[in-house]
């Protein structure tokens, strides 16, 4: 919500979508370079003091914001400081969140646990732009601030109150570059989860398709607003199938063969969206895109929870969140260049089947991976 009100009052103060573009660069740097950071603070913080003090900023982040609209004092370069910090708090709250998980709920409904938090992380990225913009059309940019910072009232309630009922103390541990960095050794040397990474990276680096949909909408489909509205709003409905249909199945146990079979369709059902005419077909599509995806990462974060040891498991999570944000944002600049070079039909569709073919490839040769069963 935060973030559309930011974006807004951005173009709104300068008319220059040059500056707007720059106000995503400020929210996509922070995560890719402190979110190793944050899986650090999670290892050796309590957890939930750690997210009690990163809600906390973010509401007096918030408040601030609202006194700068209201008095008119309110500059471009203040969006952006905002932007930058709002985004570094939230990649440090992050890896804590997922690593204290394991320490709520039972092993047998960890990824019920984990799809349930997907669930409402879906639900907040579709609703919350919404709830932006209508605050602003309502109520003002002010307003919509406030709003923003009574919505973080209940959620610092909630981690306030919250109790483990199975996290062991955290272990003394030095804070220096080298503890940083354990959770990517421990998963380049675990050829399971070294496995699932590479399959996701190289997919979203060849084919993070939200990227081009104002191509695909305007330049292939023919359709408008509207229409590209509803191809983005797609992927997130197919997800949030997703998500219930891991929570419908309960605990799945061939977890690694089901990764790379959703993986792999990823790649052929990109490829047929990119040579579709049919826009109901194409929604279709993109639907499934958000369907497959899902399943794969309610799996592959339930995998990591899992395997990760205790006094690792919050730089663990975060070597998933950094990789899976940055291949994301860099896969939207290759995306780009592709289509540029080639068109956006061809591009979409080579980066489907070359990602497909990883896919099959790294189930030949990481086949503990595949057999992955718990």
């Amino acid at each position: 919500m935060r973030g559309t009100v930011n974006a807004f009052q951005v173009y709104q103060l300068t008319g220059d979508a040059r500056l707007l573009g720059l106000a995503f660069l400020f929210q996509g740097l922070p995560t890719v370079a402190m979110g190793l950071f944050g899986g650090t603070l999670a290892d050796i913080m309590d957890r939930r003091r750690l997210l009690r003090l990163t809600i906390g900023l973010q509401l007096v982040l918030a408040l601030i914001l609202a006194a700068l609209t209201a008095s008119g004092a309110i500059e471009v370069w203040h969006l952006y400081a905002a932007t930058f910090l709002g985004t570094l708090l939230a990649s440090t709250a992050h890896p804590a969140e997922m690593a204290l998980v394991p320490a709520l709920v039972p092993d047998k409904h960890l990824m019920n646990a984990t799809a349930m938090m997907s669930i409402v992380g879906q639900a907040a990225a579709l609703l919350g732009p919404i709830a932006g913009g209508l605050a602003i059309d309502a109520l003002g940019a002010t307003a919509a601030y406030l709003i923003d910072a009574a919505l973080l009232v209940p959620a610092f309630a909630a981690i306030w109150l919250l109790r483990a009922i199975d996290e062991p103390p955290r272990r003394k541990v030095e804070l220096k570059l080298g503890v940083i960095f354990e959770g990517l050794t421990y998963v380049a040397k675990q050829k399971v989860l070294l496995a699932f990474i590479l399959i996701d990276t190289v997919s979203m680096l060849l084919g993070f398709y939200p990227a081009m949909m104002p191509v695909m909408a305007r330049d292939v489909l023919g359709v408008g607003a509207t229409g590209l509205g509803l191809l983005l709003a797609a992927p997130a409905t197919g997800a949030m199938l997703g998500f219930l249909g891991v929570l419908a199945l309960g605990n799945i146990r061939a977890k690694g063969a089901v990764i790379f079979a959703a993986m792999t369709a990823h790649g052929l059902v990109l490829a047929a969206f990119a040579w579709s005419d049919w826009f109901i077909a194409s929604v279709l599509l993109v639907g499934l895109l958000g369907f497959l995806d899902s399943l794969s990462v309610s799996i592959r974060m339930t995998c990591f929870q899992q395997l990760a040891p205790e006094h690792l498991r919050g730089r663990v999570m975060s070597v998933l969140y950094v990789t899976a944000t940055g291949s994301n944002a860099f896969g939207g600049a290759v995306l780009g260049l592709a289509t540029a070079l080639l068109g956006p039909r061809e591009a979409l569709a080579t980066g489907g089947l070359l990602g497909a073919a990883f896919c099959i490839v790294a189930a030949l040769v990481f086949k503990s991976a595949r057999a992955y069963r718990v």
